[in-house]
């Protein structure tokens, strides 16, 4: 708890400082739903923009508990779990500047996960875990602060602007083997944006982010040794005999990002995102010794239409996402001698990559009503292909998935008096899989990590199945002569498989809050 009791403080005036945010116009969930959709500087990197946006001043306060359960589910995921949450956001203006703010808590308790025994989120993008036979519980704790903050345009030209996120995790596992693990992610940017005429805006930003994650390992019961994995990918494991290991992963990020906006009839939003992440994984804390790196290369594009009417609006997105990610190995020796104590390391090389590729498009149209809307529809497709592949012996795991959603949103006004309306939806998706393969070709094809963690796995990410949520959202202003709003959130999510490995799964959450 060491790195979230230094930042409690500091978290807690975000949190009661969101409380005093002052309000121009009703904020029914609604309302906030099109805020959001018009929003498209806040769906890029670069804070300069979000004036460009205008956005109205709100404020939001909300708690929540969340709860799934059901086997068609990733090994590494949890077979059940609940979580509780805390989220609180709004919108400031001081004079002429913009500035906007977030804080979320999350208590995650999840269950019977398997194949972890050394990191909090082990699909974060870091390979190189620990991986013991015990299923078990994580009990894990999330804070998350953000913030913006946007410059009014000099000479009508240049808007500056400044982002920050800073992440804090801690996270238990329950059972020998046991860890104990602490997670940070800090990250900043600022960014420029250049406004040649009235309706056309130029944006140059850039990132920069450090992570770090400690992790101890441990057993209770002294006298039983668990059997554990050192995973290298793909499957292929060195086995060990104890009580785990202490891992230190560091990482830092840097990247930028483009952006190009034309505000004329239509409103067009071009971005493109690059960024390369290096994170290194180092045994031990009294004498480290360097256990494996991974070096990452994200590229991420988005064009967004936005075409409003009195009547109806139209909203069309397309994105792109790929991620490509090499696994380094290393070769060390202890060396014992007087003149140097430690782990020396003699040779180092990439030994496995990982792809993965997104393309997606998103297309909503709304029945205008006022700040809000009547009813909305929406339609998309989301392409992925994961392609990795460990080199030497060679072994491969390759999935290709497209994902299809279609939904449908009404808002009812139930009463005038305190604005009673109800927020009622249905979301379909189908999920078909197009190809894939998994192929071990190291030693030991017997290993747990090949016959129970990868190829569980590969048969989740190539399973075909069809998805049903039912959205439903009350809201009411707290006083009649009060813009405050009052709201329950409740959503109910079933998966369905053909598969004969899986059954289903179900997502329920519940949320009560108020928008200022």
């Amino acid at each position: 708890m060491k790195y979230i009791k230094n930042t409690c403080a500091c978290l807690l005036v975000v949190f009661s400082s969101q409380l005093a945010i002052a309000q121009e116009q009703t904020t029914g969930p609604a309302a906030l739903e099109m805020l959001s959709q018009r929003s498209l500087w806040k769906k890029t990197s670069n804070p300069a923009g979000l004036q460009f946006d205008q956005p109205f001043q709100y404020s939001t306060l909300s708690v929540g508990y969340e709860l799934y359960d059901g086997n068609f589910r990733r090994p590494q995921q949890g077979g059940s779990g609940n979580r509780q949450t805390v989220h609180t956001e709004g919108n400031y203006r001081i004079k002429d500047y913009y500035l906007s703010g977030s804080f979320d808590y999350r208590r995650d308790q999840i269950k019977d996960a398997n194949y972890n025994a050394s990191i909090i989120d082990p699909f974060r993008g870091m390979p190189y875990i620990i991986a013991d036979l015990n299923p078990s519980d994580w009990n894990n704790q999330h804070y998350e602060m953000q913030f913006n903050i946007a410059s009014p345009a000099y000479n009508d030209q240049f808007s500056f602007g400044f982002a920050g996120s800073y992440k804090v995790s801690s996270g238990a596992k329950q059972r020998d083997i046991r860890s104990e693990n602490y997670f940070y992610n800090l990250s900043l940017s600022p960014g420029v944006v250049y406004t040649p005429s009235e309706k056309h805006h130029l944006g140059l930003n850039f990132v920069y982010s450090n992570v770090k994650e400690e992790s101890y390992g441990s057993n209770v019961n002294n006298s039983v040794d668990q059997q554990y994995y050192e995973l290298l990918g793909l499957g292929t494991a060195v086995n060990y005999l104890g009580g785990g290991r202490s891992n230190n992963y560091i990482g830092d990020a840097l990247g930028g990002g483009f952006q190009y906006q034309y505000a004329g009839n239509v409103n067009v939003l071009l971005s493109a995102d690059y960024s390369v992440e290096a994170e290194d994984l180092q045994v031990s804390f009294e004498v480290p010794r360097d256990g494996a790196s991974v070096l990452r290369h994200i590229w991420k594009a988005k064009l967004a239409f936005i075409k409003e009417g009195t009547q109806t609006s139209h909203f069309l997105d397309f994105n792109y996402c790929n991620r490509n990610m090499d696994g380094i190995q290393y070769v060390t020796q202890r060396d014992n001698s007087s003149s140097q104590m430690g782990w020396q390391t003699l040779f180092k090389s990439v030994r496995s990559t990982y792809s993965t590729e997104q393309a997606g498009v998103q297309y909503h149209l709304t029945s205008n009503k006022g700040n809000a809307y009547s009813w909305k529809l929406s339609a998309g497709a989301v392409y992925e292909k994961l392609n990795d592949e460990y080199l030497l012996p060679n072994s491969v795991k390759q999935a290709e998935n497209v994902l299809f959603n279609a939904g449908i949103k009404k808002n009812l006004a139930l009463a005038d008096k305190k604005s009673k309306q109800l927020l009622v939806g249905l979301d379909l998706g189908y999920n078909a899989n197009i190809s894939g393969v998994y192929n071990y070709g190291g030693a030991h094809a017997d290993y747990p990590t090949v016959t129970g963690l990868e190829q569980n796995d590969f048969r989740y990410l190539t399973s075909s199945y069809a998805s049903i949520g039912v959205p439903l959202v009350y809201s009411q202003k707290i006083k009649n002569d009060s813009q405050n709003m009052l709201f329950i959130k409740a959503q109910i999510q079933a998966q369905f498989t053909n598969s004969y490995q899986f059954n289903d799964r179900i997502f329920a959450g519940f949320n009560v809050g108020v928008n200022f």
